[in-house]
């Protein structure tokens, strides 16, 4: 898994760090029309990109700093409390599903050391609520604001790319999800929405028009 991630890391910084010339390369074999869809489909997949190492990096600082108090607060002294959080927010955030559960095994184990069996299942109990209120709710609601993606839609993400590629693909299933997202928001032709189902909350642009009665069958 590190080996992995330090494989991903090392391609993506030469890719970046040559990535203009790359991309005028790509486009001088393209018409000019398909130059303007293809700049756009690669612009937004780098601003999807990096809304998602903004929502990632967020959730690290919001996780470390819990993590970090908790373990004050158990007794842990500061000296050991804050390379244990930084431990275990890193690798709990860049590693999905499971690595909050990696990351803190650490800290657990030099609590128990430290502290006692008691603080280690304290610390062990909180790691188990966070999880929790992480995958389901925070992680989502980050990802939509930052990467325009619906929440629901995160989440699904997640899980579909763990379970065809395992972490690998659950770390970038959600911009490639907000990437798809866009570019069949953006990218064909729209209509305006003409029926409105009688069991649909007012709009207040609506104007309070009627539901649309049922289509007369064509003889």
């Amino acid at each position: 898994m590190i080996f992995n991630l330090a494989t991903m890391a090392l391609f993506t910084f030469y890719f970046a760090a040559d990535y203009d010339r790359i991309e005028r390369a790509i486009m001088s074999r393209m018409p000019p029309e398909r130059q303007q869809v293809y700049g756009w489909v690669s612009d937004t997949a780098l601003e999807q990109t990096g809304g998602y190492f903004y929502s990632r990096a967020l959730l690290m600082v919001i996780n470390g700093s819990l993590f970090f108090v908790v373990m004050v607060l158990l007794g842990l002294p500061v000296a050991f409390a804050f390379p244990m959080a930084a431990f275990e927010a890193f690798v709990s955030t860049f590693i999905p599903a499971v690595g909050t559960y990696i990351g803190s095994a650490v800290p657990i184990l030099v609590i128990l050391a430290v502290q006692g069996f008691g603080a280690a299942v304290l610390l062990l109990v909180w790691t188990l609520i966070y999880q929790q209120i992480e995958n389901y709710w925070l992680s989502p609601k980050l990802s939509a604001q930052t990467m325009e993606l619906n929440g629901g839609v995160a989440f699904g993400a997640a899980l579909a790319g763990g379970a065809i590629a395992g972490p690998m693909g659950a770390f970038v299933s959600l911009p490639v999800a907000a990437l798809i997202t866009s570019v069949v928001s953006n990218l064909g032709k729209t209509y305006d929405v003409v029926y409105h189902s009688k069991y649909e909350s007012k709009d207040p642009d609506d104007n309070g028009a009627p539901a649309a009665a049922a289509p007369e069958a064509s003889s």
